[in-house]
């Protein structure tokens, strides 16, 4: 059996249009593909949370599984790591890290006997499919949650101080990291692999901060300055994408997270730099929290040069 993705452009050249019909016809011609168990799901429910329906030991069967254009954006950061390791320029010195760099796919499936789907992310290559790398993307997600409740909390707050009015938030898509269990599409992902599992609500991605060329979004630009802000700059978040549903909150899947200490160590001149690309300018959300801040090359005490608190 061929790839996932080459099963989807086959049944695409006898004219499946539509993604139902697509996803009907892969299911109907190959029946299940994966079977999964799910081996750790850190991430509880809360407020800053989309939360994943599996639990430990649950068993998932998917079917018609497939790779969609609109998932493009998911990738994106992949795309750029390869780049930069081929000696294009690229805005900033890329981060030397696992999490910034190694290839992933990123998949929808069906699961068995439902018209739910689910969102896969999988190691590129099926060797790199490794059981640590599925609990580092774990983490970077549990982290994330805990920096959108308490971004989300200071909205709020805020929002309580000038006479109380609806804020937006931030939630992160909460995965689950399985064991592949069997495979009829090895050359995608094989039995004993590990691949992470996200419940995805959305068809279409939006890349809200990953190289500095996307559009203004002032709700991903005061989340990613607050983090920086609130962490010293030991941590800054890298390739914000997800789902903007029109009503002001944001949904965001994988976050990688930079950070300046253990063994991906991230230098400090990379996030700085980082930092200059991707945040030029800030929004009335940055300021009610950072109202200092005044230039990309004064050293503040967040200790990210561009960001704000001038030192008292």
């Amino acid at each position: 059996m061929g790839t996932a993705v080459s099963v989807c452009r086959n049944v695409l050249d006898v004219a499946l249009k539509e993604e139902g019909e697509l996803s009907a016809a892969l299911a109907a011609q190959y029946g299940p593909q994966l079977l999964l168990r799910v081996d750790a799901a850190p991430i509880r429910e809360g407020p800053a949370v989309y939360p994943n329906p599996f639990r430990l030991t649950d068993e998932i069967i998917l079917e018609g599984v497939e790779g969609l254009a609109a998932y493009g954006p998911f990738m994106a950061r992949f795309n750029l790591a390869r780049r930069a390791e081929s000696g294009q320029k690229i805005a900033f010195p890329w981060p030397n890290t696992d999490r910034a760099s190694m290839p992933h796919v990123f998949m929808r499936a069906k699961i068995e006997g439902t018209g739910r789907y689910v969102l896969l992310q999988i190691c590129a290559s099926v060797s790199d499919q490794k059981l640590h790398r599925v609990l580092a993307a774990l983490q970077d997600c549990k982290e994330a949650v805990q920096y959108a409740a308490n971004f989300n909390k200071f909205l709020s707050e805020t929002a309580h101080d000038h006479g109380g009015f609806d804020t937006p938030c931030v939630k992160i898509c909460a995965p689950v990291g399985c064991r592949v269990l069997d495979s009829k599409i090895p050359q995608l992902t094989n039995r004993d692999s590990h691949i992470l599992v996200f419940d995805y609500p959305a068809t279409e991605v939006t890349k809200f901060m990953l190289d500095g060329t996307e559009e203004f979004h002032e709700l991903s630009q005061a989340f990613f300055h607050h983090v920086a802000y609130s962490t010293s700059g030991n941590a800054m978040l890298f390739d914000l994408k997800g789902a903007d549903p029109g009503s002001g909150d944001i949904l965001l899947v994988d976050p990688c997270i930079l950070r300046g200490e253990g063994e991906q160590a991230v230098k400090d001149h990379v996030k700085e730099t980082a930092f200059e690309v991707l945040h030029r300018n800030c929004g009335q959300l940055c300021r009610a929290f950072d109202p200092h801040r005044r230039s990309a090359k004064v050293r503040r005490v967040c200790g990210v040069p561009s960001c704000g608190l001038q030192a008292r």
